[in-house]
Parts: C-alpha cells; structure tokens; sequence
C-alpha cells in the first residue's frame, strides 16, 4: 500500500512543479489557453492511470474463486490474462485470473466480479447521455473524445446506447406517484419516424405531469398496442390519489377514443391551440391562403372560442351562408367540427376552475423526440426506434439520474 501511494504521490508532484514551472512563463493568452489545454489532457490521463493502478491492486488482493457460482463446481485456474475496461477517465487495461468451470463450460476474468462488462457504469452513463442528446451517435463520439478523452466510434456508441435502451424498456424508472388531492395532468400525440422497412411511421407518445414530477413514453406501436401503456402508467403513478385527472391533447380520434376506455375518468379538454388551428384554416378555404380578411376573421373567432368557448363560436357562425360552394363547404366542416367537440372546447368554464388548456408541454416533448430520431438523413431499422425513445423520455423528462442510480 506504501509503495503504491508514494507512486502515485511522486507522479502528481512531478506533474504539479513542471506545470508551475511553465506557469511561472506565462505572458499572454496563447500560453494561460496552452497550460489550460496541457492540464486537461495530461490531468485526464493522471486520473486515468490512477483509476488503473487502484483497480488493480484490487484485483491482485482478490482471494481465489475456485468455487463457480453458477453451478458450484470447483473451476481451473487458466492462468493471467489482460483485459481492457473502458472508464470515465479513459481505457484502462488490466490483469487478473481466468477461471473456467468443466461443469458448466463457464469462464470468467477475475475483473468480472468489478466490471462485468467493457464498460464502466458511469462511462457507460456518460457515453449514453452524449449519444442521446446530441441529435446523432457521431456527435456523440466526437464529443465522447473531446470532452471525456474517451475514444470511441460511432458504431460503438451506437450499439451502448440501444443496448441501454433495451434495459429502460424491460426496467423503466418508477415514475413519481401524485401528491394527495393534487392535477395529474396528461396528454397524447405522435411524430413521423422514418424507418427502414415501413418508411415514414407515427411514433405515439403520452406525458404526464403533476406538482411532483413528470413521466413520459413513446413506442412505434398500434393504438390499440400504446393506448393500455397510458393506462399503466397513471396506474404506476397512482392517479387515485390526485385530486382531479385532466387530459388535453388534439381531437384525433385514437386519442379521443383511446382515453375515454382507458382513463374514463379523466376530464377531456381539446387544446386551444389545435382548435384555433382549426379555425385558421377554415378562414384561409373561406377568404383565400394568406389575404388580410382570412386573418382577421381567424383572429376574430380565436379570441370568441376562448371568451365563448366551441358552443359559443358554433352559434356565431351556424347561420352563415355562402354562395360559393367551395367555401361553404369549409364553413360546414368547421361548424361540424365545433359541434362534435363542443363538449370539450368549453375554455371559459375550463379557465374559471382552473383547468389547463394547453398541451405545450407534451407539443415541446414531441420536438425533442424529432430532434433526435428525425434529424437530416436519419432513417431507423424498426426495432431500434423504441430503445432510443426510451432514452429520450429519461433525459427530456428529468428521470435521467433516477434512472442511472439504479441502473447495474
């Protein structure tokens, strides 16, 4: 143990005098950003032989496991070999025993029981974390190098990441459960995923939030397949306990259909925004794409639906008529719109009680997920899509470090 710490204690003073020395030199900015590049670099590969040195003698201290722990079989003892281990603070290259057990065919490296994979825990984090928010796995690795020191191809974040992704989907976090009495608000929605086999596919996605927390999820899936995913996850997030559940999203019919078998207790609600959108565009068939008059009289019933509410502009506009067939058709269409939803369009009301009426979080959660999975020239072999979702409902949700401190 001496021996080893004054190794080490030598290296770092050696280090520290040859960099005051140069220190003592400096004279402009050119040298002040030279010395901060040469205590990163050298600094990064100090930690990293020390993180070697230090699991090293760890494996040296080991007792000999004869024993299997699969089978209970006594192994053989196949001699020292290397092995390498890929770290927060670099590639490390150790060595250990090599047990193998005749019983069950099992061989094992002494590192194993430390690291029992290539990459660390925390390397593996980090790695991930590049790989996810930096909208492509080769961003990732570029930045892996400069910010960590860790080399690492794009293949291989690649295939740490979806591996990663896998696990979140066979062990996701436990979302946060709702405080007593308090809104558990959620909502729907879906992005164009280009794929591989299928082409351009809808990813649908759910998000919930409350005072305590959020939770997300995405899948490439039917909705017959995601809708029971929302349901479960209310369920995991105790939605019996909150006060009042409200759900805004657009009208799609698989949403609507979709929440009233799986949480029919939910207050629906239909998000302004996507209803004035509605709105909008009836003003452009009615008065011509881009005139003065389409956007006044789009402004115009904006501003009713939230002060009136659907029922409201419905009754405004059901006795108008146009002789053009074209554009009373777009008037019909709009009027038919309002009617069907009119229930869930009532905003005054939603408002005075407190209600949400947009879904800006969930419209925001739909772009991040783009961002990553839709970027120039991204197309994805289907069974990859889910995984990489997966990583992005962690980070973009916050349950990235709930997620990490238990994850083996």
């Amino acid at each position: 143990m001496d021996e080893l710490t004054n190794g080490i204690m030598a290296d770092f003073r050696a280090w520290v005098k040859d960099l005051l020395e140069e220190a003592e030199k400096i004279g402009n900015r050119a040298g002040a950003e030279a010395l901060e590049s040469r205590v990163r670099t050298e600094g990064q590969r100090l930690l990293g032989n020390l993180w070697e040195r230090l699991l090293q003698q760890t494996l040296d201290r080991q007792k000999e496991a004869r024993v299997c722990p699969r089978c209970g079989g006594r192994r053989r003892h196949k001699g020292v070999r290397p092995r390498g281990l890929i770290s927060s603070v670099g590639h490390v290259r150790l060595k250990g025993p090599y047990w193998y057990c005749p019983q069950c065919h099992a061989g094992e490296h002494a590192l194993d029981a430390l690291a029992p994979e290539s990459v660390s825990r925390l390397a593996r984090e980090l790695i991930c974390l590049m790989g996810t928010c930096l909208g492509g796995f080769a961003k990732g690795s570029k930045v892996c190098e400069k910010a960590l020191g860790i080399k690492l191809d794009e293949e291989t974040v690649r295939t740490l990441c979806l591996k990663e992704g896998h696990r979140v989907l066979e062990s996701p976090p436990i979302p946060p459960p709702v405080p007593q009495d308090a809104d558990l608000v959620g909502s729907c929605d879906g992005t164009m995923v280009n794929t591989l086999q299928d082409g351009w596919r809808e990813l649908k996605a759910y998000r919930f939030e409350h005072v305590g927390g959020r939770h997300a999820g995405a899948y490439l899936e039917s909705a017959e397949e995601f809708m029971p995913r929302v349901r479960k996850a209310a369920l995991a997030m105790k939605a019996s306990r909150a006060g009042r559940m409200i759900w805004v999203s657009d009208a799609a019919e698989w949403i609507d259909k979709g929440i009233s078998v799986q949480l029919p207790d939910a207050k629906r609600i239909v998000d302004i925004w996507h209803a004035r959108q509605h709105l909008h565009e009836a003003a452009r068939k009615i008065f011509g794409e881009g005139t003065a008059e389409a956007q006044r009289w789009g402004r115009r019933y904006s501003e009713e639906l939230r002060q009136d509410g659907g029922r409201g502009v419905w009754h405004s506009l059901r006795r108008v008529r146009y002789k053009d067939l074209a554009r009373q058709e777009a008037l019909e269409a709009l009027l038919g719109y309002l009617d069907r939803h009119a229930d869930r369009l009532d905003y005054p009301t939603y408002e005075r009680f407190g209600y949400p009426i947009s879904s800006g979080g969930m419209e925001s959660f739909c772009k991040q997920l783009g961002q990553r999975l839709k970027g120039p020239g991204m197309r994805w072999s289907i069974p990859n899509v889910n995984p990489m979702a997966a990583l992005v409902c962690l980070w973009t949700q916050d349950e990235w470090d709930n997620y990490w401190r238990k994850a083996g």
